[in-house]
């Protein structure tokens, strides 16, 4: 085999190895971190089938966020690198905030529950209805801004994980040149 036959070669092995250390190497294990840390309970918040189990899981991630950006400005620390959409909305500030928020009307809703069950308290619809409802509201409410973990989400891949974050944005560009490069190697080689 000659030279330029080898050449093309290791350039379309490199268009496969690429793409392939990007996914398994680089952006699994990190998406596989952050799960361990936070996606799992965000989900499980979402699928909870009682507000008990939806605070438990909503606090479940609020810890884990204090915990992990103990030593961070909340208010500084934002789910974007882009200054223009660095703002309150997008920090862990707006996010801490809300779970409070969010837990406290929990917390209503469940003293609630309690009165309606204790018959201290009527309502006009039937208590299984307004207990879906009520807990459907609660997840659509928690998906709103786009995940419980809207501004802890791009903030934990900025602060501990930026090569995963930026990922795609250097390997789509290579991975198009090192295309085109070995589209001009495959005519170089047989010509």
């Amino acid at each position: 085999m000659n030279q330029k036959a080898v050449v093309f070669i290791l350039l379309v092995l490199c268009c496969i190895a690429l793409p392939c250390y990007a996914i398994f190497g680089i952006s699994l294990p990190v998406i596989s971190t952050y799960n361990k840390l936070f996606g799992s309970h965000v989900t499980m918040a979402y699928d909870q089938a009682t507000f008990e189990g939806m605070r438990t899981q909503v606090i479940a991630v609020w810890n884990q966020m204090n915990k992990t950006f103990a030593d961070f400005d909340y208010i500084q620390t934002y789910n974007t690198p882009w200054y223009w959409e660095q703002n309150y909305e997008n920090s862990l500030a707006a996010n801490q905030d809300y779970f409070i928020s969010l837990i406290d009307r929990l917390d209503q809703t469940i003293k609630e529950k309690e009165q309606i069950l204790a018959g201290n308290k009527t309502i006009m619809v039937p208590y299984n209805s307004w207990y879906q409802q009520t807990l459907e509201g609660f997840r659509n409410e928690s998906k709103r801004e786009g995940g419980l973990d809207w501004a802890i989400n791009g903030a934990w891949y900025l602060s501990f994980a930026p090569v995963a974050y930026w990922l795609w944005w250097f390997v789509i560009p290579l991975e198009i040149a090192l295309v085109i490069i070995a589209f001009f190697a495959l005519a170089w080689a047989f010509d």
